[in-house]
């Protein structure tokens, strides 16, 4: 008998060697080669971020690379000199460690800069190109002639002073600067309103006039050059026909677009006042003539950069039309004027008339009626 030799066997695969002997890799040896490889790969990166990190840290300091120019772009109120002091760059900053948003913030001191955007021009120059706010409203206060600019981010800008011709309105002189600047003029806000530079505004009636911008449909939003707000459940608008509409409080929005719209279509040129508090209960105000033309929103002549002493305001809904007759259509206590050129027109004997809509033939119809709804 021959004894057997105790073994051991290793796991892997059978190979021969170069006398062609067989043999066996253990695997382990070969599922050890991959991770070496990336240890080694791992210390070469690291090698190279460190070398890199010493590099930029040298270069970072060189004084080769330090700001000895600011070139500034001019706005239209910002000269390149006064960007360039608003930047307030320490000396020995370099183009590779000046902080961005330290100089934004020192920038934005000046409530105009809306937004900045810097150049490295190597090895020594920074261009700075500012983007002022634009003014999206102006509104002018409710006590003297002042207005002031609100961007389009919410933010107050700056106040100015209106100068007013003999015969002009201070509303009116507003309106016409509102429309050289391309904005919306905001009057009648409450005198508890205290704007100041570079803060935003976060008033309810200007919460409550933005409700309305932003869904009303751009078109109808292109009509509109100014709103009226003496509180957030009180505010109308003046279209560019010249033509008053009281909305009342930011609710069914879209409802009171539509039937401003539809009275408009029925009576072009002939309607000057529209009442859509209540839009399945609304009213208006027609002229006694046929046709009118088509107005601008804007006193023709006025100057805006002329100087003299402040007038008093007009209020447009003060004026009157001959042979009209006054309901309280809405039921909030608003009176909304009806005219027709044979004067007052009643409904039939016994026929209550509140709620309902005058025709252009002297009948009252329901709202549905009206609008062919039922």
């Amino acid at each position: 008998m021959v004894d057997r030799i105790p073994t051991t066997r290793l796991s892997g695969e059978r190979v021969l060697d170069d006398e062609g002997v067989s043999g066996v890799r253990r695997s382990g040896a070969r599922d050890r080669r991959p991770i070496r490889a990336l240890i080694v790969t791992l210390v070469m990166v690291a090698v190279l971020l460190v070398v890199a990190l010493v590099g930029f840290l040298v270069l970072a300091n060189t004084p080769a690379f330090t700001i000895v120019s600011i070139d500034a772009v001019e706005t239209e109120h910002l000269t390149p000199d006064n960007i360039a002091k608003l930047a307030s760059i320490a000396d020995g900053t370099t183009l590779l460690t000046f902080d961005e948003a330290q100089i934004t913030t020192n920038l934005k001191r000046n409530p105009w800069v809306g937004s900045v955007s810097y150049t490295r021009e190597f090895p020594d120059k920074l261009l700075i190109e500012v983007t002022e706010r634009k003014v999206d409203c102006l509104v002018k206060m409710s006590t003297g002639s002042v207005c002031w600019c609100l961007g389009d981010d919410g933010v107050w800008i700056e106040p100015i002073n209106l100068t007013v011709l003999d015969g002009q309105s201070a509303d009116d002189v507003a309106l016409a600067l509102a429309q050289d600047m391309g904005a919306v003029l905001i009057t009648d806000v409450p005198t508890a309103m205290s704007p100041s530079a570079g803060e935003a505004a976060t008033d309810e009636v200007l919460k409550a006039i933005a409700l309305y911008r932003e869904q009303f449909s751009k078109e109808f939003v292109a009509q509109i050059v100014r709103f009226s707000a003496s509180s957030a459940e009180s505010i109308s608008c003046t279209l560019k026909s010249g033509v008053e509409v009281s909305l009342g409080a930011p609710n069914n929005i879209d409802i009171k677009e539509e039937v401003v719209t539809q009275i408009l279509e029925k009576h072009p040129n002939q309607v000057t006042y529209i009442n859509v508090r209540v839009p399945a209960q609304p009213s208006y105000r027609k002229l006694g003539v046929e046709t009118v033309s088509e107005g601008t929103g804007v006193t023709v002549g006025i100057d805006p950069d002329a100087t003299t002493s402040p007038a008093t305001p007009v209020d447009s809904t003060q004026q009157q039309t001959q042979d009209s007759t006054t309901t309280d259509a809405t039921g909030d206590g608003t009176d909304a004027t009806q005219t027709t050129q044979d004067g007052p027109v009643t409904g039939e004997e016994g026929t209550d008339t509140e709620g309902m809509i005058q025709g252009d033939d002297g009948y009252w119809y329901t709202y549905e009626e009206y609008y062919g709804l039922d």
